[in-house]
């Protein structure tokens, strides 16, 4: 990726600060002192998408697992259950338990609409995606098996014994919401029901209950591989367990509250200090299937679970004008693109705009056009006389002029995230880049 080598600079400092190695993409934990708030700080780390991922489970699996789940409307500003939703796909979701065996995904011709139907492990990677290149539009069924089975052809393995399918729909206008139903209507699993699961701890519990958490599901839903021997010796040569958080003496309470603060800092500053062009943060290309990027891997997570790689969908975030990604919402901002510079891609694109929440989360907001992103697809765009495009990001009504062209944003802060679906190589090679957001 193009970028600023000051900016590299900046992130490489910041994650020295907390003393993790450089993006944490090594697996490597150095530790400084005998403290324990380092280990505490690297399990957090490596766990959080594990927990955030039980979490979203809690909150979407519905009465059981193995069973689709549609979404018959686009996201709004009511869509509050997993953070960064967009609002061009209708999602379909399915928790997939093989604790009781393998199971049949089924999924329909979709006629040249836009699908996608990706598998995510429960560290958040996507370990199969089908639609695209892949299926060319055509019905699809494959066969997904546990962990510790041997795949044959037509079956695929999981990494995980629970495994997150999400489908992504297109919806080209409100017309076509009974075109893109049909589509979800296609998608079956067949095989065992599969079995409730307990549930994840809440966010507001205390660090040493979220700690003790991510082990537990560690040790029964997801183990760590081989590859991150290293960074998980962090914690298991110091004797870290479930049992010891779960009646923690006043030392280990409160290395857990430092270690979990350290690695939120941490979490913060991969948005504050990451490299940014023209104002834009790209993705790192282990987006979507991380590896030992542990950093990058529970950034993503807190702000953008279930983030599609980089072969499917681009997302870069602006890099706002203040603190965390954000800009002011009592200012007005544009964003040109001149004649012919539309971003490329083989799908589409959107700019959603969400309201920032204190917790990092993102999320739709009321505004009274109920417009949550603007793209390729939005009816009446007006462009130039030279074919530029003039997107208006602004609290107030701008007038009939420009109203076609309005972002409606909050008066607090916000963030905007552009997504291109199955960009061109341009995009995906840094030969094309986003031009900067600007004050109106």
């Amino acid at each position: 990726m193009n970028g600023l080598n000051i900016r590299r600079r900046n992130l490489l400092a910041g994650a020295l600060a907390v003393g993790l190695p450089a993006g944490c993409a090594s697996g490597r934990s150095h530790m400084g002192s005998f403290s324990m708030v380092t280990p505490c700080r690297d399990l957090f780390l490596f766990g959080l998408p594990v927990l955030e991922m039980a979490r979203a489970r809690d909150r979407t699996m519905g009465p059981r697992p193995n069973v689709f789940r549609h979404v018959r409307r686009l996201a709004s500003a009511a869509s509050r259950l997993v953070t960064t939703p967009n609002a061009d796909t209708l999602y379909s979701s399915a928790w997939i338990d093989l604790r009781e065996g393998a199971v049949e995904i089924s999924v329909p011709a979709t006629d040249g609409r836009y699908f996608s139907l990706a598998l995510l492990d429960m560290f958040s990677n996507n370990f199969h995606i089908v639609g695209g290149q892949a299926t060319l539009g055509q019905a699809h069924r494959f066969v997904l098996v546990p962990p510790d089975a041997t795949p044959g052809p037509g079956q695929v393995r999981a990494p995980s014994w629970w495994v997150w399918v999400q489908a992504r729909t297109l919806v080209l206008n409100d017309h076509d919401l009974a075109n893109a139903h049909a589509v979800q209507d296609g998608l079956s699993i067949a095989g065992p029901s599969g079995r409730s699961t307990q549930q994840a701890v809440g966010r507001e519990l205390p660090a040493h209950v979220q700690l003790a958490d991510i082990l537990r599901l560690l040790e029964t839903e997801a183990s760590p591989t081989p590859e991150d021997r290293a960074f998980v010796s962090s914690w298991t040569s110091r004797a870290l367990s479930r049992s010891a958080f779960a009646t923690p003496d006043t030392v280990l309470t409160r290395a857990a509250e430092e270690g979990v603060n350290a690695a939120r800092v941490a979490i913060e500053r991969v948005v504050d200090d990451a490299e940014a062009v023209d104002g834009w943060i790209y993705p790192r290309p282990s987006i979507g299937n991380f590896g030992t990027d542990y950093l990058y891997r529970a950034s993503i997570a807190t702000w953008g679970l279930g983030a599609l790689p980089a072969s499917e969908a681009m997302y870069m975030r602006a890099s706002g004008m203040q603190a965390n990604a954000t800009f002011d919402g009592r200012r007005a901002y544009r964003l040109l693109f001149p004649a012919e510079a539309a971003p490329p891609v083989e799908a589409f694109w959107s700019l959603s705009l969400y309201e920032a929440l204190p917790s990092g989360e993102l999320f739709f907001f009321d505004n009274p056009l109920q417009r949550f992103a603007i793209g390729d697809r939005t009816q009446g765009l007006r462009f130039s006389s030279s074919g530029a495009l003039e997107i208006l990001i602004a609290p107030d009504d701008p007038g009939e002029a420009m109203r076609a062209n309005w972002l409606p944003c909050p008066r607090g802060p916000f963030a905007l995230v552009m997504r291109a679906y199955r960009p061109a190589p341009a995009l995906v090679l840094g030969d094309y880049r986003l031009p900067p957001v600007e004050g109106a």
